[in-house]
């Protein structure tokens, strides 16, 4: 149960370093990720989203933008099977109901405060 939980946090960490991290790398969470080598190949969805956490990441105080620079360096570096195990953790997560989400949140912040 624990390393289900963790392994969920890392998917939510994860989640949030792809958001905050703007790139002209965009992925989606599918079974086949598209990756993109140019800005113009991004939809005007994409290319507002992507502008919006460019935007978010530029805001954030150095040590923050640090963190994230290093937390998404280690996502980089996960290997593909594990990185496709977390993005169905994150999957799992999306479709939980508000209350399971809830319940989740208060379980995950219980552990967190037990290490």
């Amino acid at each position: 149960m624990a390393t289900a939980r963790f392994a969920i946090a890392l998917t939510l960490l994860a989640a949030w370093i792809a958001a905050a991290v703007a790139s002209a790398h965009a992925w989606e969470i599918t079974d086949a990720p598209r990756f993109v080598q140019r800005w113009d190949e991004l939809s005007p969805r994409e290319r507002g989203e992507a502008r919006r956490n460019y935007d978010r990441y530029q805001r954030l105080p150095p040590d923050k933008r640090r963190a994230v620079d290093e937390n998404y360096d280690r996502w980089r570096q996960l290997p593909p099977e594990e990185k496709q195990r977390i993005r169905g953790n994150y999957e799992q997560y999306r479709q939980m109901s508000p209350d399971e989400k809830r319940d989740f949140q208060q379980r995950f912040d219980h552990w967190k405060g037990g290490r």
